[in-house]
């Protein structure tokens, strides 16, 4: 038997097992390394100063929560319960919240165009390689001239030339550059589109007249699924889902955002983004570039650790939502954290990322990591040219140095607690007021005389008083009605919320309004001047939401997109409510400027082109489908030279043709056959 071996048949269910085993003390071996300790050791730092900082913030938002719903606090519940008599509560908040977003959203989202633009920045000077081919353009002008008048211009009129050609081409390469813009901006109002800007922008709306601060994220690059459409052999259309990566927008909710304390814009420090993910969501990150697709493994297989949020804030708020014993739900969810602040590049390196990326190690960078239960599942660089993070937020009432302004709940406060008390004074002083009080002598009643119910024409049995007293055994006591002078309290106090909110009621349809306001003209000077108020706040939306991620969008599609015509230099231009004021007015006044120049004398001022452009802003600003209206430049000068051409044609076929000079003999003069000499016969 010398020689013999016995060979081990493993079978595939251990071999699996076997390498299940290896790559999970692999991924505890990597996960347990001091630096990852260390990264997720600081995240966890950086996560409680967070949470912590944001402890008051949270329960403003649950007050302004409260507030619109129309809920009273606990503590004041109680105080109320104690004392009796009605709980009314009046929605004056909800009123002026929802009249504040329909006022908002019909001057950013109803007016159909979009709340920005894109235009081409200005060329002051021009590079060597354009002052050459100016050059070239002035000496073919000045050719032409000579050819056309036989002789030179004058050393005045070659001045005049040449900034007329300076000029011209200035104004060819900023309208190339106005193309391109155009261009950009058709491109990103359909990624607008498809990436779901609309709605998310109208429930940040929605966020931002209730809480101290509301935000939107984005662009934020994701795998969407959708239909595509394709022609199979035999030529018909087949529709079939499809997966791409697209720039997606969504509103994030701002119980959700943890943004370091002591900071006053996003930029300034590190920020948290708690997010709540499904196992189905959890599981769709494996595979995605950036993610350890083993420490998601290995989550999915733990399940979820304890919540790293005030689980008391969350119920209420849920509460709040109508999302009762949401906690009751059967399916499994993460907590997640998404960091985005600077990390040593020490932990990036060792966490995995390459040596190109983190060449120092010393160095901080930019990072964005996620967190679930003690797994690090992503670090990544953040890839943004300027290092800025994808948020935009911004406050109805911004606050200089803080990062959290106030929202329409917390201004009226203290209006609506008033208006809250008077109301139920005035509800507990009807019901008093609205009957007598009744004043019974028991001693005089006799036995089982019912005293709990009064009617009409009802007789009272009585006897005797037993001290011989000539007092009524019923006496009736009317209270005071104060209703008039709780109503005046009311009134008061809901205007004086108007004009701390800056939504006044005759805004939203309430036209009982007195001196000015009681004629067309006041009520117009009204309401432009309560748009002063509500400018403001559009001019924070401008500033700090939609410049910033049409920005940020374009500068995705100059990286990232492979049409090259799209791509120039532009500007931002945030429209918002200051060109929104006088949109109607500009418009008539460019009918009637239309008008006035449509004569032949300014008609031959302007030629077709500058015709051409007031009336295509005309249409534009009356929302018409301006191309098909008017035809662009290059489309005008493309059929310009077309009729031209055709026109030229048309002329040279309807000259006749020269006759041929002859002698007086009728031979021709002139040529071979005159200069030939004849031979004798």
């Amino acid at each position: 038997m010398a020689g013999l071996t016995f060979l081990r048949v493993v079978s595939n269910a251990d071999l699996a097992k076997q390498e299940q085993e290896a790559s999970d003390r692999a991924l505890q071996d990597r996960q347990n390394q001091p630096v990852i300790l260390g990264l997720a050791g600081y995240l966890r730092e950086c996560w409680d100063a967070a949470r912590l900082a944001k402890r008051p913030i949270e329960y403003v938002m649950l007050q302004a929560m409260r507030q619109r719903n129309g809920e009273y606090e606990a503590d004041k519940l109680t105080q109320i319960r104690a004392q009796g008599g009605s709980e009314i509560y009046m929605m004056i908040t909800e009123v002026k919240c929802r009249a504040a977003e329909s006022w908002l959203r019909d001057i950013l989202l109803d007016n159909g165009s979009p709340p920005w633009d894109l235009s081409a920045t200005p060329i002051p000077d021009l590079s060597p390689t354009q002052d050459r081919e100016v050059q070239a353009m002035f000496a073919e002008r000045v050719l032409g001239i000579v050819e056309q008048y036989g002789k030179a211009p004058n050393a005045e009129e070659m001045r005049e030339l040449r900034e007329m050609v300076s000029q011209d081409y200035r104004f060819s390469v900023l309208h190339e550059a106005q193309l391109r813009a155009d261009k950009m901006k058709i491109k990103i109002q359909d990624q607008f589109a498809q990436g779901g800007w609309e709605s998310s922008f109208n429930d940040f709306i929605t966020d931002l007249v209730t809480y101290p601060a509301a935000f939107i994220k984005g662009p934020v690059v994701r795998r969407q699924r959708a239909l595509g459409w394709k022609t199979d052999a035999t030529g018909r259309t087949v529709v079939e889902p499809i997966e791409r990566l697209a720039p997606e927008y969504e509103r994030v909710d701002p119980f959700r955002i943890y943004p370091e304390p002591g900071i006053s814009t996003i930029n300034d420090g590190y920020l948290f983004e708690l997010h709540r993910m499904t196992r189905m969501e959890l599981s769709d990150l494996i595979g995605v570039p950036g993610y350890d697709e083993d420490a998601i493994r290995k989550v999915l297989e733990e399940g979820n650790g304890a919540s790293w949020i005030n689980e008391d804030v969350d119920l209420q708020k849920d509460e709040q939502e109508r999302k009762y014993y949401a906690y009751m739900r059967p399916t499994t969810e993460f907590d997640a954290l998404e960091f985005w602040g600077k990390v040593s590049g020490k932990m990036l390196r060792e966490w995995g990322l390459p040596e190109e990326d983190v060449p120092d190690e010393a160095r901080e960078y930019d990072a964005n990591v996620w967190l679930v239960n003690n797994y690090v599942i992503k670090a990544v660089l953040n890839y943004d040219p300027l290092g800025e993070k994808p948020y935009a937020k911004t406050s109805f009432i911004k606050c200089p140095g803080a990062f959290w302004g106030k929202g329409i709940p917390e201004i009226i406060e203290d209006l609506q607690g008033v208006c809250n008390a008077a109301a139920r004074a005035l509800v507990n002083n009807m019901g008093i007021s609205s009957g007598p009080q009744v004043e019974v002598n028991v001693e005089r009643l006799p036995p089982n005389e019912d005293i709990t119910t009064l009617s009409p024409w009802k007789i009272w049995q009585t006897i005797n008083d037993p001290v011989g007293s000539s007092a009524p055994a019923i006496r009736f006591t009317q209270p005071d009605s104060r209703a008039t002078e709780l109503m005046g309290v009311y009134e008061k106090f809901s205007r004086l919320a108007d004009d701390h909110s800056g939504i006044p009621a005759y805004v939203y349809g309430d036209l009982n309004v007195q001196g000015a306001g009681r004629t067309s003209s006041g009520l117009s000077m009204l309401m432009g001047a309560a748009g002063k108020g509500i400018r403001q706040v559009v001019m924070h939306i401008d500033t700090d939401v939609v410049k910033p991620i049409v920005m940020r969008q374009f500068v995705y599609n100059m990286r990232y997109d492979e049409d090259e015509s799209i791509k120039g230099d532009v500007e931002v231009i945030a429209n918002g409510a200051i060109n929104l004021a006088v949109k109607e007015t500009v418009n008539v006044r460019r009918i009637e400027f239309l008008n006035a120049t449509a004569n032949p004398v300014d008609l031959e001022i302007l030629g077709k082109d500058g015709r051409s452009a007031i009336l295509r802003e005309v249409a534009k600003g009356l929302q018409m489908p301006v191309d098909d209206v008017v035809p662009s430049r290059d489309k005008a000068g493309y059929q310009d030279r077309i009729q031209s051409r055709a026109m030229a044609a048309q002329q040279q076929q309807q000259q006749p043709a020269e006759a041929t000079p002859t002698q007086p003999d009728g031979t021709p003069k002139g040529g071979q056959e005159a200069n030939t000499v004849g031979r004798a016969a």
